[in-house]
């Protein structure tokens, strides 16, 4: 598993509170009460989820797992690698119902290995949560910088799972004006994420144009957006 850092993201990101609770949003039907998220990157989530009666984060970088034991020391947090099949007997004792993978596997070459690592880790009856990049066409330097090894589409789900033990629930595409958006920037020259147009882009996008989008995504989420949201529910 590629080790994520804050080099892998735009500061920007971590203010973008509007678009953070968006995304919790999407996967609101399907938080249980235990709950495992997997790659903390900027931190925000945690925050945005629902009551929980456990929270369980795992990242492999240890300085993430760090700041976030200091900003929720009720929680449990844990190094781990999630194409470690050993990773889902550590956590048998947590008896998850839920896990939350956001922009994680994109970064992961084994990705159907860490499906298979998450499921694992899940009680029968539980969901993965996935959430990451959409279609491989709007690969750009942003994506190169972040460390994606790849976006996906909707067909690439049925690759990621372990024939009969998951069935995926739902799969649709998120935010497509962000995705449009994202296309723009492929004919942008950008030296960092952490450069100054890609952290005003975002902070305009989160309080400007985010209604919008989600106006807009009922009617086309099935066709196009800058993200996939996907639900696997572990047999």
């Amino acid at each position: 598993m590629t080790a994520a850092s804050d080099e892998t993201y735009s500061s920007a990101i971590a203010e973008a509170q509007n678009y953070t609770a968006w995304v919790v949003e999407a996967f609101r039907p399907y938080y249980g009460q235990r709950l495992l998220e997997v790659g903390l990157g900027h931190g925000g989530y945690r925050a945005a989820l629902p009551a929980l009666e456990r929270y369980v984060g795992v990242d492999i970088d240890p300085a993430a797992i760090e700041a976030m034991r200091r900003r929720h020391p009720g929680d449990r947090f844990l190094a781990g690698d999630i194409t470690d099949p050993g990773l889902a007997g550590a956590l048998a004792e947590e008896r998850l119902d839920s896990v939350l993978c956001v922009n994680v596997l994109e970064h992961v070459e084994e990705d159907q290995r860490a499906v298979a690592t998450l499921l694992g880790a899940l009680q029968p009856g539980g969901h993965l949560l996935l959430f990451v990049p959409a279609f491989g066409a709007l690969y750009n330097d942003l994506d190169r910088m972040a460390g994606h090894i790849r976006r996906y589409r909707r067909n690439d789900l049925q690759r990621l799972l372990p024939g009969e033990g998951a069935a995926l629930v739902e799969a649709r595409y998120f935010n497509a004006v962000g995705g449009l958006g994202w296309w723009l920037n492929g004919f942008a020259r950008h030296r960092s994420l952490n450069d100054e147009g890609v952290n005003r882009q975002i902070e305009v996008f989160d309080r400007y144009v985010l209604p919008v989008s989600r106006r807009l995504d009922p009617l086309v989420r099935w066709a196009f957006g800058q993200s996939l949201v996907a639900v696997v529910r572990k047999r």
